[in-house]
């Protein structure tokens, strides 16, 4: 084979290489322009599913309304031949049906703007949701109207009606006013509905506005005319006697309970003046005022001074009218305060004088409880007459003490416990301030003393304070209640030491003692033959004051002179007796 026809072969095969390439190249590209094909198609489908289901929803709300159209026709052809128990009930089957006929009319607003934004064309559909907001528009003012003229006319009945048949009537009157309520605020959302569907709304708006303003003079009037009648109920309960103040009490609760309604209803009617941006700030203060609740609208500029005018010049009118005879009567209370605050002064004088001077062995705390609740008792009579001046009834005064006593005692039972225990202590005198006691588990002096707890400072010079009913709940030992005590001293020898030379020292040391009282005589004696040592009792007999004075000098002596004349004070030992096996005994003392 020639060098030529080597090349030859070599360039075949570079060409079905690179021919190779090209192919595999290309299957690629169309694999990958198919996947982009198939990728951008599947959201199209998507879209179109989606906007199918739309207009199947649609048209599902349609008929939904067309249905609901239906029966409230029924409804309308019914309520001309029923009687007035069936007429309501029917009324309320319409309200209902209207309120199932604004809730699908929503959705299909909404669903009509989503196909929008898709672009898809909803002329047709737009149509239908205009004549049904128009037919919604229509039903409610014709609603509301219905409802108001219902309203005028039961009140005008109320006024010629019994009492038995005045509460069914004025529940009426409550329920369609709770009815024109629902129909406004409906009315409301449906302008906001007309306004996305590009219908002209500013009719209903204006019939709103006027419907809201005449409501909310009307409910005003309402609640002023209710709230004077029920002043005028409770001034006449202040000298009713116990039947009429009954039926009295019964009418006051009626009119709480309508001025409540009207109130609730006033509510609602300023609530949408503000969405409709209508100056309702006068309404707000009558509101406020009427019923007493604060609310948020308080902190509006106008509300709240209106509400301060409105205080001021009540408060003007109560001051000419009633000013001289309280002024009067704020004088004589103040006469009888300070008369009444001397005498508790002077009766605490006589008390104190009294006791001081009596043979009684009280305690100081327990004659400073005496006149001090002397001077209280007389405080407060003085006191309750001067209330009576004013024209407060005692009775009642003392009744409701007697239960806020009842409740605060059983929430303080613990604190009256410590009270209990402090006037058991005063009485029966355990201790007094400036005794050295040991009691509730505290040694120390007693500083303070009063009728829940005792201060004592301790003998390293701490305060405890301790509550009484530890202290008369346990032993209580008074340290210093007697003039003179005895020390109880114990001293041991050793058993080789001579007992009679012990005795003898002992005997020098306490009856040479300054601090040692002859009578009681001590007593020194051999008390005990202990393990390790021979003791010796020493008993003598000391001025309270003096107790730790001459325990510590004769602990001293003691000791010093049983060194100075070779008598052991032994510690404890024992012996111990080693045994070998086949051996002696052997002792070995330890």
């Amino acid at each position: 084979m020639s060098f030529h026809s080597i090349e030859t072969e070599k360039s075949k095969r570079y060409l079905n290489l690179i021919v190779f390439c090209i192919v595999i190249l290309l299957g690629s590209f169309t694999l990958a322009t198919a996947d982009t094909k198939t990728t951008t198609t599947a959201p199209q489908s998507t879209a179109t599913d989606a906007a199918g289901e739309l207009e199947e929803k649609i048209t599902l709300l349609t008929q939904a309304l067309d249905q609901a159209v239906s029966e409230i026709k029924s409804i309308n052809k019914n309520l001309g031949q029923a009687n007035d128990e069936e007429r309501a009930i029917l009324r309320d089957q319409r309200r209902n049906k209207y309120a199932e006929i604004r809730d699908t009319h929503e959705e299909l607003v909404q669903s009509i703007k989503i196909l929008d934004s898709q672009g898809k064309s909803t002329q047709k559909k737009r149509g239908i949701a205009e004549d049904y907001a128009k037919q919604i528009s229509t039903s409610l003012k014709s609603d509301v109207n219905e409802s108001l003229e219902l309203i005028a006319s039961l009140e005008e009945k109320v006024k010629t009606a019994s009492e038995a048949n005045a509460p069914e009537l004025r529940q009426q009157i409550s329920n369609e006013r709770n009815a024109v309520d629902e129909g406004l605020d409906a009315l409301l959302e449906n302008t906001d509905r007309m306004n996305l569907l590009g219908i002209d709304n500013s009719a209903d708006l204006k019939y709103l506005d006027n419907i809201l303003a005449q409501r909310a003079e009307n409910l005003v009037a309402t609640l002023q005319y209710l709230g004077k009648q029920r002043d005028g109920l409770r001034d006449q309960l202040a000298g009713a006697g116990d039947e009429e103040k009954k039926l009295l009490k019964e009418k006051v609760s009626a009119l709480d309970s309508r001025i409540t309604s009207t109130a609730d209803n006033l509510k609602v009617t300023i609530e949408l003046m503000n969405d409709r941006d209508l100056d309702a700030s006068d309404y707000k203060q009558i509101l406020i005022s009427s019923t007493g609740e604060i609310t948020k609208d308080i902190f509006q500029s106008e509300v709240a001074l209106g509400l301060i005018q409105q205080w001021l010049n009540s408060g003007k009118d109560l001051l000419i009218d009633q000013g001289p005879a309280w002024a009067f009567k704020i004088l004589v209370l103040i006469l009888i305060i300070a008369l009444s605050w001397a005498l508790a002064k002077m009766a605490q004088r006589v008390a104190n004088r009294a006791l001081s001077s009596s043979r009684l062995r009280i305690s100081r705390l327990l004659r400073d409880l005496f006149v001090s609740l002397i001077g209280k008792a007389v405080f407060l009579i003085g006191l309750l007459i001067a209330l009576a001046q004013m024209g407060i009834q005692i009775g009642p005064l003392l009744a409701g003490l007697g239960i806020v006593g009842f409740i605060i005692g059983f929430a303080l039972q613990d604190t009256l416990s410590n009270f209990a225990s402090g006037v058991m202590i005063l009485i029966y005198r355990p201790f007094d301030v400036g005794d050295a006691i040991e009691a509730g588990g505290v040694s120390g002096n007693v500083k303070k003393m009063s009728l829940v707890s005792t201060m004592i400072t301790t003998f390293d010079n701490q305060r405890v304070i301790v509550p009484n009913n530890k202290i008369w709940g346990d032993i209580i030992r008074n340290i210093n209640a007697e003039k003179i005590r005895r020390i109880d001293l114990l001293f041991g020898i050793g058993y080789d030491d001579n007992v009679d030379e012990a005795e003898k020292i002992l005997h020098e040391i306490v009856d040479h003692h300054e601090l040692v009282l002859d009578d009681p005589e001590p007593v020194i004696k051999l008390h005990h033959l202990g393990e390790s040592s021979v003791d010796f009792i020493v008993r003598p007999w000391v001025k309270s004051e003096n107790y730790w004075t001459a325990y510590w000098d004769i602990t001293r002596a003691v000791k010093k002179r049983f060194d100075e004349e070779g008598i052991s004070i032994p510690f404890p030992q024992q012996d111990m007796h080693v045994y070998h096996h086949g051996d002696r005994p052997t002792d070995s003392g330890i």
